[in-house]
């Protein structure tokens, strides 16, 4: 079976689109940075509620209904963000990845994905939501 992905506007913010998309509470925003998305915000490197890495959460198995991720872009990220997706589907049963790729984990099915355009990028950003299996 075919399954077309739908594409969102520029003109609609990111943070809206979010919000519109991603009903589940309590969220957790992994390298959220200055964002107000999230019940509870995690980012190794500026301030948020927990400074932690991705790959470790301090959390306890389903502490969240749902994560939102927007990781870092470079290939070099890719066995990290591989990483962090177990740990996300253990603190949580549905994942949002925000990202230029798609990642596969055994422990989670891609159920939909949306992708987006920006400027100045030159390749598609893909939102993906991924429910544990």
């Amino acid at each position: 079976m075919t399954k077309y992905i739908e594409a969102f506007s520029w003109t609609n913010t990111i943070e809206n689109f979010l919000i519109s998309i991603i009903d589940e509470k309590p969220l957790l925003h992994v390298c959220s940075g200055k964002s107000e998305i999230g019940d509870v915000t995690v980012d190794k490197y500026v301030k948020a509620d927990y400074n932690y890495d991705m790959i470790k959460l301090p959390f306890d198995n389903d502490s969240f209904a749902a994560v939102f991720c927007d990781p870092p872009w470079n290939n070099g990220m890719k066995k990290d963000v591989a990483d962090a997706m177990k740990e996300f589907i253990r603190v949580a049963p549905v994942v949002y990845l925000m990202s230029p790729l798609i990642w596969g984990s055994s422990k989670a099915t891609l159920v939909n994905a949306w992708v987006r355009w920006f400027p100045g990028v030159n390749q598609a950003v893909v939102i993906s939501k991924y429910i544990r299996n």
